[in-house]
This record gives structure tokens, sequence and C-alpha cells, in this order.
């Protein structure tokens, strides 16, 4: 394996993790990586990185998945700089040893079909997130076809298809996945025709399930306030401040993450942005609580980072918060909810604050504009929850008879 060109300039790449806040362990993994290039890799029996990678974990008896995660991208890394001289970046992979895409693996005319759904869906407004999710779905149902040697619309029959959803004792995807699969072979039957419309045909009826949500009950969200306006809690700035936005504005997940500084109006104590989900604008209130908690997070704890973005690591290089949920749990816990189990993530708030608001009568054009809703249609799944209103609907049972026993628990 040549390693001249690593030997003459390993000196750049450590310099730019230096210059680049890299922490002190990750640049100990790289220096580790450049040096075992530089000796075993520069023998004769080491023709590639990715055979002195299996070198060298055999060698070390590397068994700790999470050691060889960390021994792979460091690696990989290096390779990337020394093979195509890009320095690495924490929010891009490095692409070392990567498995190839199911795309990559179909047939002519199945690949023809997803790369002609991408485009019609993007065409109609899709968003990326939605395409991706579809693209993946559909790639691994023609996959699944091309191992039952199906490698054309028209050869497929209804065995090939059902036997993607059931194993012959139960169902192993559900109706969601059906939903996903659908769109590339509405995009199959404008290119091939009846053959694809056969196929539609063909996918399994399966009933949409509807499951009432587990809503954040008075008491759980008591506690959880109190936590959000405590001091002395045991939990992070970042930690309080995700809560904070989540509960008092219910905004998603996404925009959450998103949140950089330009987004809130500190003079007229407001909070506005484009929603990555719908691509509408939305501008709602900042409250005293949310802002107090932004600034505190801001002003105390909040590293020294590029990014734009308001939340982000605790960790070099200070990238934007990949996960709420780990934050969020942490509030959930010291304030004794749910530690047992049950939902806890952002989703839980914004389904709370609009039952909340439809509990105290607020009309549903106004939770659907503070909510961001595109459709108000969109309102719809939150009624289940709706506890107040939905008593009122109730029947009295007085004037049937029933068993005392019936109400025994």
């Amino acid at each position: 394996m040549d390693v001249s060109n690593l030997r003459s300039n390993y000196p750049k790449l450590l310099t730019y993790l230096a210059d680049n806040g890299y922490g002190k362990a990750h640049k100990q993994w790289i220096k580790r990586c450049v040096n075992l290039v530089l000796t075993d890799g520069a023998s004769c029996e080491i023709e590639s990185y990715e055979q002195l990678y299996w070198f060298e974990v055999e060698k070390c008896g590397y068994i700790h998945e999470c050691t060889r995660k960390t021994f792979k991208s460091s690696l990989g890394a290096v390779w990337k700089f020394d093979m195509m001289g890009k320095y690495p970046k924490w929010d891009e992979p490095t692409g070392f040893m990567k498995q190839p895409k199911d795309t990559d693996l179909l047939s002519d005319e199945f690949k023809s079909i997803l790369e002609q759904f991408k485009v019609d869906a993007k065409a109609v407004g899709k968003r990326d997130h939605t395409i991706k999710v579809e693209s993946r779905a559909a790639a691994r149902f023609m996959l699944h076809l091309q191992s039952r040697d199906k490698h054309h619309i028209a050869d497929v029959c209804e065995k090939d298809v059902l036997s993607f959803f059931f194993d012959g004792e139960k169902t192993i995807r559900s109706r969601a996945y059906v939903d996903k699969v659908l769109p590339a072979l509405k995009t199959a039957v404008c290119m091939i025709g009846g053959a694809a419309a056969d196929v539609i045909t063909m996918l399994p009826k399966m009933p949409r399930p509807r499951r009432n949500y587990q809503y954040l009950r008075s008491d759980e969200s008591a506690r959880l306030k109190a936590v959000i306006h405590d001091d002395n809690a045991n939990c992070s700035l970042l930690a309080k401040a995700i809560v904070a936005i989540a509960y008092y504005t219910g905004m998603r997940g996404t925009d959450i993450k998103a949140l950089i500084l330009d987004n809130i109006d500190w003079n007229n104590d407001s909070i506005h942005m484009i929603q990555s989900k719908t691509g509408e604008e939305l501008r709602i209130p900042l409250t005293t609580s949310v802002g107090n908690a932004l600034w505190d997070y801001i002003t105390c704890q909040r590293p020294r980072s590029k990014k734009e973005e308001i939340l982000v690591s605790n960790r070099r290089p200070f990238i934007q918060s990949p996960y709420l949920w780990h934050h969020i749990k942490k509030v959930f816990n010291e304030a004794g909810v749910r530690k047992e189990g049950g939902r806890t993530g952002v989703r839980i708030f914004r389904h709370h604050l609009a039952t909340s608001l439809l509990a105290n009568n607020t009309e549903a054009p106004i939770i659907s504009s503070i909510l961001g809703h595109k459709d108000p249609m969109s309102l719809n799944p939150y009624l289940d929850a709706d506890i107040e209103h939905l008593r009122e609907c109730a029947l009295s049972i007085d004037l049937f008879p029933v068993a005392e026993e019936a109400f025994i628990l």
C-alpha cells in the first residue's frame, strides 16, 4: 500500500483538527490511525485501507461495537484525506467501507422507475424527506421481488407481492408500508402501463390502524412545568430550553433543532421561521417561559460555536444538537414522569398543546395557525384526547339495566 502521500501531508490533517476545535479523544484516534497506516499499512502484506481495517480489528480484538465504530470512523477520515484530499466533517460520513445502496442492486427497469418517481415527486412539491422514505421503501420492495427472481414488473405475481408483507404465519409489514410503496408503483403505471397497475391490485388490503394517542395527563404536565422553572433542577439548561420550546410552542422536533438566532425577535417577543415539513412560514409569540429558557441557555451554557443553530452539542466541535429525545428524557426523569416507559418525545408536547387549546374552546383555525398546519384537517387526530368535550357527548346509562357487578374492578 502506497503511504507516501499521507507521510508527506498528515501534519496538515492534524493541524486542521486542532484549528477546528476537535476534542482530545478524537485527535488521539486520528493520530493512532495515521501511525497505523504509516507502519502496518506500509508493509507488503497490506494492499488497502479495507484490508488494514480488518487486520487491526483481528489483531487488537475489537469486539465492542462502539470501539469498532470509532476505529472505522477515524480510519475512514484518514482514508478520505489520503485518497481524496478532503478534511473530515462531523456532519458528513466518510464513505469508508460503505455498503452498496439498495438502489445500486436493482435491475435497470426498477432503477428507472425509482429515478422517474423522484423526478415526479419533486415536481409536485413533495418534501425531500418524504421522497427519501418512499424511495427507500419501494427499493426494498423491488429487492424482495428480485430475490424471487422477478426483475421486471411484468413477471411479478400475487405471491411475490404478498410474501413481502406476510411470512406465511404473521404480518411482517403494516399498512404504512403499503402506502409508502404505492407512489412508486403509480409512477410505474405511467411508464409501463397495465402490468404495473396489476401489481397495485395485488397489494394487500390492510385496515388503517387507529390508536388513541397517549396524551400528557394534567399531573404529568404540572411536574414537567415545575422542572422547567426550577433553577435547582438536576438537568442541563439545554434540556430545559428544548422542553420549554416544545411544551409552550408545540413546534416540531426538526424545527426546534433548526432554530437560529435570526428566528428570535427579542424586541417584539416572537418566533418566526419557515417550517421544514410544509415550507410555510410560522410566526408565534415568544412567551416569557420560552424566552427565559433560551436566554439562560445561550448566555450561561451554550459553547462557542460557528454553527448558526441555537441548540448545539456540548462536545467539540459543537455541532447542531442531533438528538432531542436524549435531553427531553432527562427532564422527564427529573420530574418523575414515565420513568417506567411511555411516550416521552417531542410530539407529545405538540399533542398536549393542541388538546389543551381545544379544551379551552380555542377555535380550530387559531390552533392550526399556532401549530403551523397547512391543512386544517390535520387537527382531527388531536380530537381523541379532548376529554372535556368528549364527556359532553357521553350518554347516560341510567335508563339501561346493567348489573352492579359490571362496574366492580
